[in-house]
């Protein structure tokens, strides 16, 4: 079969895990990473390592006659605000979203009055610096503190985001929950026939920084993979349903997911951010098997893993980098999309979490049997990287 990637150059990392995974099961495979208007056709099948790209994705179906995604499902999949409705309106999981709102007047942020929330755009995923995104803020006034009145005339006008392919962005603004939640992620794979199977969990841990009197951000500090027997049920059975009506609903097929990340605390369970791609932990958990776990997910064979990962963000002390001795020795433990900046001259900051840009971004990649080796390694390998580095 003929297969066609849609992504960006910055989602490497996925599309060429992807691209290896299909090659490996004897197909023929093209990566477009720009120029999306000059695709020629016909594939048999299409994979979209990055949602943005989804409503391309369905319109290229369309034209070859393939049925994996409609236009009207990529449309929500791409679209945080529209995912959140369709999950809450339509298919009865009202009790799992958090509240949000696409802010164009003041009064629309009566609901976080007093309780804290964040600011993320409705196209897009990651951590992307800059402006808005991503920001958090005890209330509504204090956003207005930070912001001003005029977002909202912005905000209705939205604008169009050449880092999402020019799609129309605008800014939401969803409920923060609560800092002492523990995260659940799983990653998942529906077939040609339509059966969706998790074939991954890992559980997250959330960091806090403060920016200014008024605002803070909230990363994700570092993600542990755990065999599904350790997972909560109440976890297992939220997310299955979860997928079982979205995937019905939208009439999906041939679809990785990657989350959503379902926060617990107490009795509550909430889901944010629903990524219909393949996710950075399944790709890692790839190439610690020797890239033979996607390939096995694509021919609907089962999968099993003899290691666990940790991906943890370094705890490096904060200052600037004088000289860096010889690390080679450890660079087996470097994530795959780590920068180049720990180097003289760099600062470390006093916070760091596994997507920080602009600074070294140095999380580790750590393997073992179970949580307890991980963490040992952990603090191993972390203490080795600092013993390395000189300050000013």
């Amino acid at each position: 079969m003929n297969y066609l990637i849609l992504g960006y150059p910055r989602a490497k990392n996925k599309w060429s895990c992807l691209e290896r995974a299909l090659k490996i099961n004897g197909h023929d495979v093209d990566v477009v990473t720009e120029n999306f208007d000059d695709i020629v056709g016909p594939y048999d099948r299409i994979y979209t390592v990055s949602e943005s790209l989804l409503p391309l994705h369905a319109k290229l179906e369309k034209s070859w006659g393939l049925n994996n995604i409609s236009q009207k499902a990529a449309d929500i999949l791409s679209d945080k605000s529209k995912m959140d409705s369709h999950c809450k309106y339509q298919l009865g999981l009202g009790s799992i979203v958090p509240h949000s709102i696409i802010p164009t007047n003041d009064t629309d942020l009566d609901v976080f009055e007093n309780t804290p929330f964040i600011i993320k755009p409705i196209i897009g995923s990651g951590a992307k610096p800059g402006g808005l995104n991503y920001l958090s803020f005890r209330s509504k006034k204090e956003f207005l503190l930070h912001a001003g009145t005029s977002f909202f005339d912005d905000n209705k006008k939205g604008k169009l985001d050449s880092e999402f392919n020019n799609r129309k962005n605008y800014y939401m603004a969803q409920e923060q929950l609560p800092d002492h939640s523990i995260l659940w992620g799983p990653y998942g794979y529906v077939n040609d026939k339509g059966k969706f199977k998790i074939v991954l969990w890992v559980r997250g841990k959330v960091g806090y920084n403060k920016i200014d009197k008024y605002s803070y951000e909230s990363k994700n500090a570092e993600w542990m993979s755990f065999d599904e027997k350790d997972v909560p049920t109440d976890v297992i059975k939220t997310a299955n349903n979860f997928f079982s009506k979205v995937i019905t609903s939208l009439n999906l097929k041939n679809m990785f997911f990657s989350g959503p990340d379902f926060y617990k605390w107490e009795n509550t369970i909430k889901y944010i951010d629903c990524n219909p791609r393949l996710g950075q932990g399944l790709q890692q958990m790839d190439d610690v098997h020797k890239n033979k776990i996607v390939s096995k997910i694509l021919n609907d064979e089962p999968v099993s893993y003899d290691r666990q990962i940790y991906w943890v963000a370094s705890k490096l002390k904060p200052g600037k980098i004088k000289s860096v001795k010889d690390i080679r020795h450890l660079k087996s433990y470097f994530c795959k999309t780590n920068n180049d900046r720990l180097r003289p001259g760099e600062t470390i900051p006093e916070f760091t979490h596994i997507t920080i840009e602009k600074v070294p971004r140095i999380p580790f990649l750590i393997t073992g049997a179970n949580e307890a080796e991980m963490e040992r390694k952990f603090q191993f390998v972390n203490t080795e990287l600092q013993n390395c580095i000189e300050y000013f």
